[in-house]
Formats: C-alpha cells, sequence, structure tokens
C-alpha cells in the first residue's frame, strides 16, 4: 500500500510538473497573445488618427486651391480694370482733349495723325492660381533622452494615486493638512487646499465649505498647502485666528487635529476651534485639561485604502528598508541590501514608492507609528526592533533578517494578517462629523452571498462556512436541488439566527490585531512581535444578529451549478454579490477581506487566481499560481468571487457544471471589465480528484488538510 501511495505521489508530482511547464507556456502564449491584441488596438488607432490626419490634409489643401484660385480671380480682375483704365487713357478722344485744353493747332493735328496704340486685353487664363510662398520654419532636431526620469518610480499594474470617487461627494472641506493627510483624506470629502493668508476669503466664498479642518502642520518635504500657513500656525500672524472667526460668523464648523508635536505649541491656536482632536486618549486628556472644556475627540492615525494597498511596486521589492534608529553605530556590509526608507528629501510620493520597494521593514524602538501602520497598509512585512542594532548585534541581525525572508510563506501570512490590523479612516469620521454636527452618510455596500445547493452535506458546509463569517452578508439565495425549500430553510434560520458577530460594513475596521498576528519571533535583540498596533480609544462595532433576508429556490428540473449560480444571481439585491461553493472551506474573514479591497482598487471584481487546493483522493495540497496576487487579472476561481452586482448580472453566469467561471473569465477580457486579484488567504478549494485547471500553475505543498496558510 505504501508502495503505491508513494507511486502516487510521484506520479502526482510529475504531474504538477508537467502541468506546470504547460501551464507556464500557456500562460507565455497568453501573454504574446495579449501583447499581439495590444500591438493591433496600437496600430488600428495610429491609422485611425493617421486617416484622421489625411482627411483633415486633404481639406486644408482644398481650402488652399481655392483661396489661391479665389486670388487669382482677384488679380485678374485688377488686372482688367487697369487695362480699362489704360485703354481709356490711351484712346484718340482722350488725347485730343487734351491737346484741345493745350489751344495749339499744331498739338490737334498732331494728335489726330498719331495712330492709337494699346496693349491687348488680359485673359483669365494668365494668372493661374498658384500658392503663395511661404518660408518653412526650421525644426530642431529631437535629442534622445536616456536617463531616466527623474521622478517617484512608477507603480506595477497603473498603480497611481486616483482621483475618486469620494465617500462624501455632498461635504465640502477647507483643509489645511500636511502632504500625508491630504492623501489620507482625499477621497472622503470635497477637499479644498490650495488658499492661503492671502485669499482664504475668495475661497470661502467660491468653495462654501462646510468644515474648517486643520492639522498641526510641520515644516518639511511633507508640509501641506504650499507651507503658506506655518507662520499662522505658530501663532507669530493672525491670518489663521481671522478664517476662524469668519468662519465662526457663516456658521462653518472648525476642527482642529493635533497628529504630532509638542501640545503646548498648539494650545494657543487650537483655543480657537470648536472641536479639538487628538490621536489618543491620553493625549486627548492632556488636551482637556489644558483646553479646559470636554469639546476634545479622538482621531488615531489610520490608512486609506485608495492609497496604502498592496498593489506591488513595479520594480518589485529588493533589499531592507530602516525606520528609525534601526541601527546604531553598526557598519551594515552593502551587499545585506539595507537603506533607509524616509531620507530627509523624501516627498510622500517617494515614500509611497518606498513602501512598495523593500522586501521588509526592520523597525527601530522610536519608529514613527503612523508610518509603520501605512507600511502594513501596503503588505510590506514589518520586523520590530527593541533596541537598534550596534556591531556587536550586526551578525545575528542578519542571520535572523535573511531567515525570516527566506520563509516566504509565513512571511507573506504575517504580512497579510498585518494589513488586516490596519483600520481604515472612514468609519472613523462618522462620529467626529456626527459630534460636529454634519451628516455623514456613505454607501455601506452590503453583501449578499449566493449558492448552489445539491445535497444535505453541501448544505450543511455552507451553513458551516457562513457561520463563522466576521463579515455576515445581508442577503443569502440559495438555489437547491435535490432538497426540499422548507427544510432549507429551517436550517437556515436553525443555524444562522441570532448570531452576534462584530459588524464589519464596508470599509469599516476589523477586530484589533491578537497575538496570533503578529509576526514570528526575531533573534539578537529583534522584539517578539514585528506588529502590534492597539486602536486605544475605538469603541466596539455594534454585531449584527444573522441574515437580514433569506431567499430559497428549488431547481425544478435538474440544473447544472453554474445555471443554479446564474438564477440566485438574479435574485440578488445587495450591491456587493459573493459566489460560496458549498464544498469549499472559507475562512473567518474571507468577506471581510474581499470587500475591503473595493475600497482600495477600482474593480468590478474581486477574488482569487492564488489559493490553495486539497485532493481528497491523494491528501495532497497544492498553491494554484503562486504569485498571482495583487495584480489585475481576470484569471480568477469562481468559488472566490465578490463582484459588483449590475456588472456580475450583466455578464451573467453560464449555464456549465465546472467551467462556468472560465467563461465569466472570457467574457470580461472581451468587455474589458477590470478584475482584481487579491490575497491567497482565507479560502481552501476542495475537490475528490484532480482537475486540469487546479494543476495550472500549481505548486505542491504536501499532504496537509488543511493547509495552515489556508484559513488565516
Amino acid at each position: 500500500m505504501s508502495e503505491e501511495l508513494e507511486s502516487t505521489r510521484r506520479a502526482l508530482e510529475a504531474a504538477v510538473a508537467a502541468a506546470s511547464g504547460a501551464a507556464e507556456l500557456t500562460r507565455l502564449l497568453a501573454d504574446y497573445q495579449e501583447r499581439l491584441a495590444r500591438a493591433a488596438v496600437s496600430e488600428a488607432e495610429a491609422l485611425t488618427r493617421l486617416r484622421e490626419t489625411e482627411a483633415r490634409l486633404k481639406t486644408a489643401e482644398r481650402q488652399v486651391a481655392q483661396l489661391a484660385k479665389n486670388l487669382a480671380e482677384q488679380r485678374y480682375q485688377t488686372e482688367v480694370a487697369q487695362w480699362r483704365l489704360e485703354s481709356v487713357q490711351a484712346s484718340r478722344w482722350s488725347k485730343l482733349g487734351d491737346a484741345i485744353h493745350t489751344k495749339n493747332p499744331g498739338e490737334v493735328a498732331r494728335t489726330l495723325r498719331a495712330p492709337v496704340g494699346k496693349r491687348p486685353a488680359p485673359r483669365r487664363s494668365d494668372f493661374a492660381p498658384t500658392p503663395p510662398a511661404v518660408e518653412t520654419a526650421p525644426v530642431a532636431a529631437v535629442t534622445p533622452q536616456t536617463a531616466g526620469p527623474e521622478v517617484s518610480t512608477a507603480m506595477a499594474e497603473g498603480f497611481v494615486v486616483p482621483k475618486g470617487p469620494l465617500t462624501r461627494p455632498y461635504l465640502t472641506v477647507a483643509a489645511i493638512v500636511d502632504r500625508q493627510s491630504e492623501a489620507l483624506f482625499r477621497y472622503e470629502w470635497r477637499q479644498v487646499t490650495n488658499f492661503g493668508p492671502d485669499n482664504w476669503q475668495a475661497m470661502l466664498d467660491q468653495h462654501r465649505p462646510h468644515l474648517l479642518f486643520v492639522e498641526s502642520v510641520q515644516a518639511g518635504p511633507r508640509q501641506g498647502n504650499g507651507g503658506r500657513w506655518l507662520e499662522e500656525l505658530a501663532g507669530r500672524s493672525r491670518g489663521l485666528r481671522d478664517l476662524v472667526e469668519e468662519c465662526s460668523r457663516r456658521g462653518i464648523r472648525t476642527i482642529f487635529w493635533h497628529s504630532g508635536g509638542p501640545v503646548s505649541t498648539a494650545v494657543p491656536m487650537a483655543s480657537y476651534f470648536d472641536h479639538v482632536l487628538a490621536t489618543s486618549e491620553a493625549r486627548a486628556r492632556e488636551w482637556r485639561a489644558a483646553l479646559r472644556h470636554d469639546r476634545v475627540g479622538i482621531l488615531p492615525h489610520a490608512v486609506q485604502p485608495r492609497v496604502h494597498n498592496q498593489i506591488p511596486a513595479a520594480e518589485g521589492r529588493h533589499g531592507v528598508g530602516l525606520l528609525g534608529t534601526a541601527t546604531q553605530a553598526a557598519e551594515v556590509p552593502p551587499e545585506a541590501g539595507w537603506r533607509p526608507l524616509v531620507t530627509p528629501k523624501a516627498t510622500y510620493d517617494d515614500l509611497l514608492t518606498a513602501y512598495r520597494s523593500v522586501s521588509m521593514v526592520l523597525a527601530g524602538p522610536d519608529a514613527d507609528a503612523r508610518t509603520v501602520e501605512e507600511v502594513s497598509a501596503c503588505g510590506t512585512p514589518i520586523m520590530q526592533l527593541t533596541a537598534p542594532v550596534d556591531q556587536a548585534s550586526l551578525p545575528a541581525a542578519l542571520d535572523s533578517v535573511r531567515d525570516y525572508l527566506a520563509a516566504e510563506a509565513e512571511c507573506a501570512s504575517e504580512a497579510h494578517l498585518a494589513w488586516r490590523s490596519t483600520v481604515p479612516v472612514t468609519p472613523l469620521l462618522d462620529p467626529i462629523l456626527d459630534t460636529a454636527g454634519l451628516a455623514s452618510v456613505r454607501n455601506s455596500a452590503a453583501v449578499t452571498a449566493i449558492a448552489a445547493v445539491f445535497g444535505a452535506a453541501e448544505l450543511d458546509n455552507l451553513l458551516a462556512q457562513l457561520e463563522r463569517q466576521a463579515h455576515a452578508p445581508g442577503q443569502l439565495v440559495i438555489v437547491t436541488d435535490g432538497l426540499d425549500t422548507a427544510v432549507v430553510e429551517k436550517a437556515v434560520r436553525d443555524r444562522l439566527s441570532g448570531i452576534q458577530r462584530p459588524g464589519h460594513p464596508f470599509g469599516d475596521p476589523p477586530v484589533t490585531g491578537s497575538p496570533e498576528t503578529a509576526h514570528s519571533p526575531a533573534k539578537t535583540g529583534l522584539s517578539e512581535t514585528a506588529h502590534s498596533l492597539g486602536k486605544t480609544g475605538l469603541s466596539g462595532v455594534a454585531g449584527s444578529p444573522g441574515f437580514e433576508d433569506l431567499i430559497v429556490r428549488a431547481a425544478g428540473s435538474p440544473l447544472t451549478r453554474g445555471a443554479a449560480l446564474d438564477r440566485a444571481l438574479r435574485l440578488a439585491d445587495g450591491d456587493l454579490v459573493a459566489v460560496l461553493d458549498p464544498r469549499d472551506l472559507y475562512g473567518e474573514h474571507y468577506l471581510a477581506d474581499l470587500s475591503r479591497y473595493f475600497a482600495a482598487v477600482d474593480a468590478e471584481i474581486v477574488g482569487k487566481a492564488s489559493f490553495y487546493a486539497h485532493i481528497a483522493d491523494t491528501g495532497a495540497t497544492l498553491l494554484r499560481q503562486p504569485g498571482a496576487e495583487h495584480r489585475f487579472l481576470p484569471e480568477l476561481g469562481g468559488a472566490t468571487l465578490l463582484a459588483r452586482r449590475p456588472a456580475l448580472v450583466e455578464l451573467g453566469i453560464a449555464d456549465m457544471s465546472e467551467e462556468w467561471d472560465e467563461v465569466l473569465m472570457r467574457q470580461c477580457r472581451t468587455d474589458g471589465v477590470r478584475v482584481y486579484s487579491a490575497d491567497r488567504f482565507s479560502y481552501l478549494c476542495r475537490r475528490p480528484s484532480t482537475e486540469g485547471r487546479l494543476l495550472t500553475s500549481a505548486h505542491f505543498e504536501g499532504y496537509v488538510q488543511p493547509h495552515p496558510l489556508a484559513l488565516i
């Protein structure tokens, strides 16, 4: 029996290797076909522009020819008029009149005897329409630019700081903030920053803001508003005080956010504002004591998913970034690849690039907590130091870093857990705006889960996966074949009604990280946990008591899984639709994680191209398409889809048993629907035997069920 298992294992490994090679060839062919298609599109666009240019050239030529013809006609008419004048002047009667006027009889006689000579009349053919000669201005030769651009490195997969959409488009905020906070809040409201002490009155008249939001901006490369408010914030000028007083007269709310720096220096200016925000409860107590009132709230450092996300840098990840005093009098060898993450003259755009350009960040004990939060949100692993590395501890630290980076799977999982523990800024602003008397209405992006259930075993497994979800969907639609609808409804009510779980609407903060989310212990002076972000002062979110809506329909006649899912899709009402396969396993944070990606990327469908798969017959676990994470790549597994409902309804689900997702992805490529491949975690595909698709670019992970990293 063992020989047979060993033979099966070797055969499976060989099949995986062969399939991997074939899959890579298929991928290369697909990439070539894609490049060919892009080249064809570019060629078609170039031909279109050429034809448009030729058409414009022909029109210009016709206009020039018509102008030349008109000019020739004008010249001809002018010459005819001149000829007629000369003819009149040269006629015998005209000369006779002149002779008589001289009163000389001899002159009259000579005039009568003289012959009359005049030139022939001009002909129109003598005036050919010829365009006038125009000197062509010399064109300077273009010098080839061989040097690279002197700007921040571009992001991969088209990553740019996007323009929208806005969470609260109805709210206009005049903001005096640094570049870091400008990026943090730019998608939360209509933000106005292009004003200074000299033109703030015109700004108030033009934009009529609802709120004046001022941060304790510090001088430096990341200062906001062009540094025009630094004098006023320091109290050396009363321009900001005049602005706050004018806002009070106009009924505009004012908030001061102390994001950093000594409290004592900010108190004089902050005292004029309606409300003051601190980054922690401890700082809030300081402010209440200094201001002698209770209009002090908490806005901790948070992240903006549209800016701080896991989309990779174009050049990939290389080296180790140092944050804070990570090293102290230690001569790090150049081959180690250690370099400062933040340089004194680095702009915030440079910093956003640096977050994604290093393989990991080595953070000193004094590392800025806000930067640590943003680095974690960008999916970069962080190792926290209990003390700076000196010359004595340098060898052990180098070994720890190398060992940590060598464990790629564990490193990626810990980075994912650190990303999950970061808090988006969107929900943190709701209570602040409510306190200030401003409405805060935003789309919660309700989720509908749809599933096609064939048999009692599948129903039981589906309910077990839904039961554990931290972000339970608001609606569940089940199309069943082989089960009575009343039985299904009773089972759902019994299993899922009354479940209280931490609410996690779209964009809301997840549960604070636990010790299980920490990094692996490091050696020689490195801390036991590399990432621990406590959210002091954050209140819990109310739980969700099960499903708000349940729809169960019987198939009636035998249906394929794709047809049943398509029928369930037509009954869904949520903003987002999650396609669940009742044969597979879903982690506790599966829906919460996928929902969060919609706040980070501009995509219609989010899912997983890379995921773990377990083959029951052999007991083997595979990682399908490693490296296909955090990319716009329409090759997702059907059981991992979370899509915007209008887009998915328009695409539809094919009437097929297992390959319906292949048809859907092909249609996405044809229609240009943006599809984003998220992380590999919180999902395990389970099948009784190998399938061709599961072996595509698969990596053999061993004989484990389930894989320890699959459902984190």
